[in-house]
């Protein structure tokens, strides 16, 4: 048995036991889909500790909350004692958990909040509301995103104004001005979103001499998993802290690159030889998922992107079972035929939860659900509403994050009148004006209601009510665990007794209470499993739930079909994937229109979304599709045809193809067409018409190529040119 001071190597292939093994310095592992780059980072950390490098010295950082969970576990098999010990967090969490350590320094109240994307959108609104652009609150999403970039790129209100002021583009200048606003709710607050966490933590290690040493001194060995998706900050972050000891270790696959639209940046992977020269760059190529015809369907569609290593991926698995593609009519029959083929699976032996469905935009999901539905087919639409989303639940944190943050504006508004109290629009206008007027926390204007004039005695009442129930609540959650905490806070809100009076009138209630158990019953999961930096307290509790993403509540053991976008899909297998809407200006979005990084960039979510499947591929394109009530012809994905796939699936003068409408010159429908026209198509080459259906509009021929394939048109759209 092959062995490095105990620790058993034989699982490892060459190019994997070379990464592992790799003394120092900057290390890159150009870990292809598949190919156990988890493994890899795993047994490099449990290597280092078996060289005795202490455990709090190495530093960990991945994108799901899942993945570092499953890292820790691996690294303790490997290491018992030790690898609960190693940091090992996503990069939010990591630094959230620097942020908490440093909040003096920061100028933050120790129980900061966190505020998810919903917590966002209404501070904006906010925001938006205080500069006089009630007109404009629609747009309240995409100003987040604008903000939520320009954090990502370090860009804090100030830099973004200046930016802003330079460019003289009219919607930024808003921006800038939105941007500042909604930042200073924040810091009255005592609030940070997503972005502000890395930002804060860039900011303290820039300004703060004495931090920056001590934690580049700290960690003496960095690994960074899912390298080709970070942002600059977490860029700007990986490079501080590893300039030191350069003892940075970050494995990626620039092929998987698939989130610029969130601020990733892959030259980061593409230019790791330019920052640091010195590299060891490992590639790893042998792949341990997929079937030879998965992956050279795969392969094939993938090394037509230009700003890529290059790489090519093998297994010893058999070829298996042909990737499949099939062609219907609209949406509907691509979701019956595939709810059909699931249900013959099922009936094969296959289990629910191996099977999964991807498709590139949300709104495609409702046909498969109802298509499912109708077959009798349980499945699980994974990032749709999440628990946490959920107002009930919403309603029960905002009465948790008040108790250890009163200038929680955002949570106050929540919940000043659930349950109800007399405390409507007109009267939270006058406590919110006189705390802008007084320059007070909305939480002091409740404190202090006797000085607002115009309050009716009534809400005078109410507000005197809230500020004792919260004030009570402090004290008696004080030192509880968060489960605990949670239900005092439910019982003496009132919250629990609301929804149980509304259980005989509203057939939800009961949902809703059995919800509000079961936050109880995940705040007491997450004490039962809490690593040994985190706390069991409300406070933690609750920055826990604040850093959970769409997929940490997604359980792959439940008996269901998962339907789910291919952007979630990534880090995900299945014996069984059905890859749909496989349409150009769908799937590539934009079709030949999208810009070349664009189109990139569609070519890696097709490459990941192929490579999550073990077993059986199945590609399917709609050759209509309904949009915004209009139905539309459809050519199939550009790549189908890179994948070589188009016309293996039993193709045959029936088959029919509606392409979208061409700006063709000889358009065979302007004077009918005879059998034995010569054609030519852009795509698959030069060919002869071997019969002819209908005429005018509905006009349809049958074409046999040159090299043999066949297919059918619709004249009025094909984009054929008679030769």
């Amino acid at each position: 048995m092959e062995t490095c001071a105990g620790l058993d190597l034989t699982q490892l292939n060459v190019p994997q036991k070379e990464a592992v093994l790799h003394p120092e310095g900057p290390l890159l592992v150009l870990a292809g889909a598949g190919t156990g780059k988890t493994r890899v980072i795993t047994y490099r950390i449990a290597q280092l500790l078996s060289r005795g490098i202490a455990p709090e010295r190495i530093l960990a950082v991945t994108f799901t909350n899942k993945a570092a969970g499953e890292m820790r576990r691996r690294i303790e098999e490997l290491a018992p004692g030790k690898g609960a010990l190693v940091w090992a967090h996503t990069f939010h969490a990591f630094a959230a958990r620097l942020v908490r350590i440093h909040h003096e320094l920061l100028k933050l109240p120790r129980h900061f909040i966190i505020y998810d994307q919903s917590d966002q959108k209404r501070a904006v609104t906010e925001a938006m509301k205080a500069l006089g652009l009630n007109d404009q609150t629609s747009k309240a999403s995409v100003y987040v995103g604008i903000i939520s970039r320009a954090k990502d790129d370090l860009l804090d209100a100030q830099s973004y104004a200046i930016h802003a002021m330079a460019g003289g583009d009219p919607m930024r200048k808003t921006a800038s001005e939105i941007y500042a606003a909604y930042q200073r709710q924040l810091d009255a607050a005592g609030a940070l979103d997503f972005g502000d966490l890395l930002l804060k933590v860039c900011s303290l290690l820039r300004e703060h001499e004495s931090v920056r040493a001590h934690y580049q001194e700290l960690f003496c060995h960095m690994l960074v998993d899912e390298y080709q998706d970070t942002n600059h900050a977490q860029y700007v972050l990986t490079k501080t802290l590893a300039a030191k000891h350069r003892n940075l270790c970050c494995v990626g696959d620039d092929d998987q690159g698939i989130y610029s639209w969130r601020g990733a940046n892959i030259r980061n992977i593409l230019e790791f030889e330019t920052d640091f020269p010195d590299a060891k760059v490992v590639t790893l190529e042998q792949n341990y998922r997929s079937s030879s015809s998965i992956l050279d369907a795969a392969s094939h569609v993938i090394r037509n992107n230009k700003s890529r290593k290059p790489k090519t991926l093998w297994t010893e698995k058999p070829a298996g079972e042909s990737v499949t593609v099939k062609e219907l009519a609209n949406e509907t029959q691509e979701a019956e035929w595939t709810a059909r083929r699931i249900s013959e699976l099922l009936s094969q032996g296959r289990s629910l939860r191996e099977i999964a469905i991807f498709y590139r935009t949300n709104a495609q999901s409702r046909s498969f659900e109802e298509a499912l539905r109708r077959s009798g087919i349980a499945c699980v639409l994974v990032g749709a509403a999440r628990f946490y989303e959920r107002k009930e639940i919403k309603d029960a944190l905002a009465y948790a994050r008040l108790i250890l943050n009163p200038a929680d504006a955002v949570s106050l508004e929540r919940i000043v009148n659930v349950p109800p109290r007399g405390i409507g629009k007109t009267s939270w206008e006058r406590f919110f004006q006189h705390a802008q007027a007084q320059g007070l926390s909305l939480w002091e204007a409740f404190r202090h209601q006797k000085e607002i004039a115009q309050l009716t005695p009534a809400c005078r009442r109410a507000a005197t009510e809230l500020v004792e129930t919260l004030e009570k609540l402090r004290a008696d959650t004080g030192g509880l665990h968060a489960s605990r905490a949670l239900a005092v806070i439910l019982e003496q809100s009132g919250y629990s007794q609301w929804l149980t009076g509304q259980v005989e009138s509203d057939p939800e209630a009961a949902g809703r209470l059995g919800n509000l158990q079961e936050l109880v019953n995940s705040a007491k999961e997450y004490e039962e499993k809490a690593s040994l930096d985190a706390g069991l307290d409300l406070a933690s509790y609750l920055e826990a739930v604040s850093l959970q993403t769409d997929l940490d509540a997604y359980d792959p053991a439940k008996p269901a079909v998962t339907l789910m976008t291919v952007h979630l899909a990534k880090g995900l297998e299945y014996p069984v994937v059905f890859l749909t809407g496989l349409e150009e200006g769908l799937f590539p979005i934009g079709g030949g229109q999208a810009p070349p990084e664009e189109l990139e960039e569609e070519r890696r979510l097709c490459y990941v979304g192929m490579t999550r499947a073990r077993e059986l591929l199945h590609l399917s394109y709609a050759s209509t599709r309904r949009i915004f009530g209009q139905i539309y012809a459809n050519l199939p994905s550009r790549f189908l045809l890179e994948a070589g796939l188009l016309f293996k699936a039993a193709l045959t003068p029936q088959r029919e193809v509606i392409p979208a409408a061409p700006s063709a010159q000889k358009r065979l429908a302007a004077g009918g067409v005879r059998t034995g026209t010569r054609v030519s198509h852009p795509e698959f080459g030069l060919g002869e018409v071997l019969a002819s259906a209908g005429s005018g509009e509905a006009l349809k021929v049958t074409v046999r190529f040159d090299d043999g394939r066949m297919a059918k048109f619709l004249a009025r759209y094909a984009p054929l040119e008679r030769i």
